[in-house]
């Protein structure tokens, strides 16, 4: 049923797209956009349960009733596959046959949800209107997930049956940013882009949306190296023309349909996949920018650069659930991040001008510690509390600045003014690869050098879940920080290894704690 798909999309695929199937009244959207905390819901993690309920699948949305988010960006699949009623990709009808279940047991509990006239969508709408948070879908433009292995459970129809849309086809991981052979479907076939207009449509028809994300960064990789270039006037076309599918729908509806993109953090990775944000911003496609580091937590977001070039949507900084992970999928040791590190870190950004903050697989800690997890989001966008709250500042690798041999000087906002707020004292904390136990490292603030302190303990304040991930005493080293040697703002970070003869370090983070 696939074969000539969106030339245009197969009509009797499609029939009752295009028409409200949303009960009136539609729940009303402000003109403006004043979102200040968006929070990522995958409903992969919903489906982790033998037999779903909607009050199970609700319950995900319950915990955030006291929180500051106010809006759910709710992606609707697992990896690439759905996970609703749709009539576009219908593949939750079918049971494949070619791959074994015990890849992925779980999937099988939602598509008998679906085939039992379930609708984990449906669900969480529900729960975000009996709860007060606002209902975005966040579709992912082009998801990596498996696809070095042909018959991994939840490869949908489009890129199951046609090879021929891919951008290449090896078991080239798609990381492998100088290689195009790999299984990605291609932004320059009319098909695919039909596709992902015509779900993404379907969604909006079927539910009483309040706006869409078009996430990017799952994954930023849409054309072959070479039609970059060319591919960026594509895919601006598409944006326009979902833009102008919510205005029509929203125009119907009586409400305003926000557009929202996640984009990678800087602006030259967005121009290296093809994504002219600042074009998009520009023509007024585009409410509402979510700068994004993909998958690792880190303040070194280009925040300040998306500000300068955009004049109308809003800028939204991601905090993301890890600041580091280690083993192979499957077996990966993670630390996850601090409720201490997202009050820094929201500080950080909302002193350097966004709109609002996103959280990116927030719920995705053991699921022990979710609950727990929870009283994070209360307050955080909250300034005036997030400035007398213990905080931990943290740069790892990744972004920059980590990893470094032996020496790095960098800055770093730390909007705490200590002359107001009274802490109990600052902690700073340098991680290297290597033992550096016995290897002199010297480290200065604002020119001021910082004396070597005992820290009970490794970390500066108790992970979330210890494992495998977290270094050894050996590898650590702690510094006192005098209070008045912080700036309320940018402040500038040298660390040195002195004793190179003793033996080179690789400088792995920098963390600082303030205490209460």
């Amino acid at each position: 049923m696939w074969k000539g798909i969106v030339t245009p999309l197969c009509m009797a695929v499609f029939m009752g797209v295009g028409r409200s199937a949303v009960a009136e009244p539609f729940h009303k959207t402000s003109p403006v956009v004043g979102y200040r905390c968006l929070f990522n819901h995958e409903l992969l993690i919903v489906c982790h349960v033998k037999d779903m309920n909607p009050r199970q699948v609700g319950s995900f949305i319950e915990k955030l009733v006291d929180t500051d988010v106010d809006a759910v960006m709710c992606c609707p699949g697992i990896w690439r596959t759905n996970v609703f009623p749709s009539k576009v990709d219908p593949q939750w009808t079918k049971h494949a046959t070619t791959e074994p279940a015990s890849k992925l047991p779980y999937y099988e509990s939602v598509k008998r949800y679906l085939l039992a006239g379930g609708d984990p969508v449906k669900d969480t709408l529900e729960a975000c209107r009996k709860y007060k948070k606002d209902f975005f879908i966040s579709y992912r433009m082009n998801d990596q997930h498996y696809v070095t292995d042909r018959t991994w459970p939840t490869h949908n129809f489009i890129w199951r049956e046609h090879p021929e849309y891919w951008l290449g086809d090896s078991d080239t991981s798609p990381y492998s940013r100088g290689k195009d052979n790999v299984r990605l479907l291609d932004y320059m076939r009319p098909e695919v882009r039909g596709y992902y207009f015509s779900i993404i449509e379907e969604l909006c028809t079927n539910y009483d949306v309040d706006g869409v994300e078009l996430d990017f960064q799952r994954f930023p990789r849409f054309f072959h190296n070479d039609k970059v270039k060319e591919g960026t006037r594509v895919m601006t076309a598409l944006v326009g023309r979902i833009r102008a599918m919510l205005d029509r729908i929203g125009k119907e509806r009586g409400k305003s349909l926000k557009l929202c993109v996640r984009v990678p953090e800087t602006v030259a990775k967005c121009e290296a996949a093809g994504l002219d944000v600042n074009g998009w911003d520009g023509l007024g496609l585009v409410d509402m920018i979510n700068v994004s580091s993909f998958y690792i937590h880190t303040m070194e977001l280009g925040i300040e650069e998306f500000k300068a070039r955009t004049k109308r949507a809003k800028i939204y900084g991601e905090m993301n659930y890890v600041t580091w992970q280690t083993g192979k999928p499957g077996k990966l040791a993670r630390r996850y991040t601090t409720i201490e590190t997202y009050r820094a870190s929201a500080l950080n950004l909302f002193r350097r001008g966004v709109d609002g903050v996103s959280l990116f697989n927030y719920d995705y800690v053991p699921s022990k510690h979710r609950v727990a997890m929870t009283e994070g989001l209360k307050r955080i966008t909250d300034v005036e509390y997030l400035r007398t709250a213990a905080k931990q500042y943290v740069v790892y690798p990744g972004f920059g600045t980590f990893t470094a041999r032996n020496a790095r000087t960098f800055d770093i906002i730390i909007p705490d003014d200590t002359t107001a707020v009274k802490f109990e004292r600052a902690i700073m904390r340098v991680e290297t690869r290597e033992k550096c136990q016995g290897v002199r490292i010297d480290v200065a603030l604002n020119g001021t050098p910082l004396e070597a302190c005992e820290h009970q303990g490794v970390e500066l304040f108790a992970p979330v879940s210890e494992n495998e991930s977290y270094a050894g005493r050996e590898a650590v080293k702690f510094y006192a920080v005098p209070l008045k040697a912080l700036v309320c703002g940018k402040n500038t970070v040298r660390i040195r290894n002195v004793d190179k003869a003793k033996g080179s370090v690789t400088l792995f983070s920098m963390e600082l704690g303030l205490h209460r």
